[in-house]
């Protein structure tokens, strides 16, 4: 449960944010053979790393470095969408090197009537920042828009930690499974489901 103090924070973000107008988004309805809907926050492993202010804070444009990597995607009844991402991968210098990456974005999906979801984030509006694990050098935090496209997806139950819960698994554009996702907060923990950094377009100099 998030605090009030936090809470707080967030309406204060929007209100200081130059806020676009609300996107339209479509009502988002299960799979047949799914025992539950995808609304939800869903994230993977033991859970260290969801979306909503504690992993990105947009009133100061900041993430929260979590205790383990992970991915969180949450959706909403009426089509809105958020993920938060902590991935690790080598680079290319040196394999030993492993390379941090922290992606926040949000937006609206549809579900198609193949089964398939189409994420399409608010241009311009989500971060990304890169750590080396080598160095410990950080680059700062850039605009980051990156739209996903799911083949599918499948929502199951299984035993996670010695109880019943139920998992979100999605497959990307080319059929690659994703990681397990739990369900861990429903209603879903997310950020507002709307633009929350001014868009700014041409030069500031005229």
């Amino acid at each position: 449960m998030r605090s009030f103090a936090a809470s707080a924070a967030v309406l204060a973000t929007v209100a200081l944010s130059v806020l676009a107008p609300r996107a339209s988004a479509q009502q988002v309805t299960q799979q047949d053979d799914d025992p539950v809907s995808i609304v939800g926050t869903w994230s993977s492993g033991s859970g260290g790393v969801t979306t909503g202010l504690g992993f990105f804070n947009p009133g100061n444009n900041s993430f929260t470095l979590p205790k383990t990597s992970g991915q969180s995607y949450s959706f909403t009844q009426d089509g809105f969408w958020e993920q938060a991402l902590y991935l690790f991968s080598p680079t290319a210098t040196d394999p030993k090197c492993k390379q941090a990456q922290l992606i926040w974005q949000h937006g609206t999906f549809r579900q198609n009537g193949n089964g398939s979801l189409t994420l399409t984030p608010f241009e311009g509006d989500g971060r990304q920042l890169i750590q080396s694990g080598c160095t410990h050098t950080t680059e700062s935090i850039v605009a980051y828009d990156q739209p996903e496209y799911m083949q599918g997806f499948n929502i199951r139950l299984d035993m996670h930690y010695g109880s019943g819960a139920y998992y979100l698994q999605m497959f990307e554009f080319d059929g690659t499974p994703k990681p397990w996702l739990w369900q861990t907060y429903n209603p879903p923990q997310m950020l507002p489901t709307q633009q929350l950094h001014k868009k700014i377009i041409g030069s500031l100099n005229g």
